[in-house]
């Protein structure tokens, strides 16, 4: 991972708009060595004009969700989401069927996102696509994959997350996954501009609860109670403070949503039967397959 330390001593010493420069520097010197895999996402631009597909987070909602009907339907499961009951029925059936994981961040070890990966590699079916983000970290899942020979049965694209989000702009210049893409604080992000990107006409959101501060224990937070890559993740990165710092992040990430609502000529539904995500339209589950011929 990159020097925590040595970043905190860099912004200290420098003006705010000076150090994104120099942030935006050193990430493009990293993406620049990844441009040629990067490029390869060429492949995958519209593939997908309109047909819709179904995005699934991990907010404990969606264990209370029937989603076995999604079988027949493209998918996005995000993250850890293949430790769930159905995942292997949900990935199955004839329709493409995507797995994506958010860049490598803090404060997890080398050792807990390798454990974690290889979990993953053996629980992943290899009619799964999957997707992987890169940033400037270092190492970065990239180096995790070939170090440990993962995912050899799986066809794998990478996307590289730098850009600093414009939220005025109507381009869509980070939305272009053969360049280096906007940051995101959550996988959702990710999986939406890459939905975007591949060209759906409607995007289905299950499991975006976004209220992690409504709880007292990490281990209700989501449809599973513990992850490889989540050991104490809240005490390690927020101590006593949470709450107040997890309010901020989610501010930022439906500030995100609703730009991207905006700059993209696509429907975006949330079909959570939980949560407080208030940005996109809320329809039940269940409307979508009644009206579907």
């Amino acid at each position: 991972m990159l020097n925590e330390r040595f970043i905190n001593v860099i912004k200290k010493s420098v003006s705010p708009s000076f150090f994104e420069v120099l942030k935006f520097i050193y990430s493009y010197g990293k993406y620049f060595s990844y441009r040629m895999l990067i490029q390869k996402n060429e492949r995958v631009k519209n593939i997908h004009k309109g047909e819709r597909c179904f995005i699934l987070g991990s907010g404990p909602s969606i264990a209370n969700d029937e989603l076995t009907a999604l079988e027949d339907e493209v998918v996005f499961t995000t993250n850890n989401f293949y430790v769930h009951t159905e995942f292997d029925k949900i990935m199955s059936g004839i329709s493409k069927k995507y797995h994506i994981v958010a860049p490598i961040h803090a404060p997890q070890t080398e050792l807990e996102w390798t454990n974690w990966l290889i979990e993953m590699d053996s629980s992943v079916k290899n009619n799964v696509t999957l997707l992987f983000g890169i940033n400037a970290n270092k190492p970065n899942i990239k180096d995790i994959v070939e170090k440990n020979k993962l995912f050899k049965s799986n066809k794998c694209f990478w996307y590289f997350s730098s850009r600093k989000f414009n939220y005025r702009s109507s381009h869509k210049l980070g939305l272009d996954f053969t360049k280096p893409i906007y940051t995101g604080e959550a996988v959702s992000l990710y999986a939406i501009m890459m939905a975007i990107y591949m060209g759906f006409d409607e995007i289905i959101l299950l499991g975006m609860d976004h209220d992690y501060f409504l709880y007292d224990k990490q281990s209700e937070m989501r449809m599973y109670k513990a992850a490889l890559h989540q050991d104490k993740e809240i005490e390690r990165v927020h101590g006593n403070d949470f709450c107040i710092n997890e309010l901020y992040r989610q501010h930022i990430i439906f500030k995100k949503y609703r730009a991207l609502d905006k700059k993209a000529n696509v429907k975006i539904f949330n079909a959570s039967s939980g949560g407080i995500l208030s940005v996109f339209e809320r329809t039940p589950l269940k409307s979508f397959f009644k009206q579907k011929k």
